[in-house]
């Protein structure tokens, strides 16, 4: 009995500090709940505070956000068209690319084809130069030539009269040195040692060396006779062997 006493003491003694430290425990807690709730009250009056500051910030936000959100919507359609303009710009560039390369292309060739005709000119140029000097050359030569057709036509004058003065002069001469047909005379003088005769005719009458006479005796043929030398009024003829019929005598006809 008394051991039964003596554990239910000791219990409730273990019951009595067991109580005494929770109590302890529940006042040192609510202690410390007090100073959790000034904290937390103080910390709610600065959230509150907070919150209310945060609220017509987050308003202003919220209406800047909106105003953003419009600038934002318009900058995306801005930047759709652009995009687009660029995507066409792109394009426009890269055949802007390609004609500019055909255009060099072309620029090259054409550089080519110029460089040929500037060369091409330049020979035209120097040809042009060249035949302008002939061509000065032959106006010159024309020149001299109009002179010299002038100078030509005036001496085709002297020289149709020339040649028609030679041809009357050659004639003359002609007639000069021939003696005239049927030109008549009688032999005056004979020497048959030498085989000559003297006619009675000479420059007067137009008698003429190696003119040759037939001599006639009485309209008979006798021989020929050609003159060797002739004076005024006579003239020294050589008898031929040729065709001779007879020696010629003083009074025989002597007839060219």
């Amino acid at each position: 009995m008394k051991l039964v006493t003596r554990i239910a003491l000791i219990l409730a003694i273990l019951a009595g500090l067991g109580s005494g430290y929770c109590i302890y425990r529940v006042q040192t807690e609510r202690a410390g709940l007090r100073v959790d709730k000034r904290n937390l009250t103080t910390s709610l009056g600065s959230t509150t505070n907070l919150l209310v500051s945060t609220e017509g910030t987050l308003k202003d936000t919220t209406t800047t956000l909106n105003t953003t959100s419009n600038t934002l919507v318009k900058i995306v359609d801005e930047l759709s068209s652009t995009n687009k303009i660029l995507a066409t710009t792109v394009e426009e560039r890269d055949k802007t690319k390609t004609e500019l390369a055909d255009a060099n292309t072309k620029l090259q060739s054409t550089t080519t084809e110029l460089t040929s005709a500037k060369e091409a000119i330049k020979k035209h140029e120097e040809t042009i130069a060249s035949q302008t000097t002939q061509i000065a050359k032959i106006q010159e030569i024309k020149k001299e030539n109009a002179d010299m057709a002038a100078e030509n036509k005036t001496l085709g004058a002297k020289l149709a009269a020339a040649i028609e003065n030679v041809k009357r002069l050659t004639t003359e001469n002609e007639d000069l040195r021939r003696t005239p047909v049927n030109c008549r005379g009688r032999v005056a003088a004979v020497d048959t040692r030498w085989n000559f005769v003297v006619l009675d005719i000479g420059l007067d009458q137009k008698v003429r060396k190696e003119t040759q006479f037939l001599i006639y005796r009485e309209n008979n043929y006798v021989c020929k006779a050609q003159v060797i030398s002739v004076a005024t009024n006579t003239a020294l003829a050589e008898v031929l062997s040729e065709l001779r019929n007879d020696d010629p005598q003083i009074g025989d006809v002597a007839i060219h």
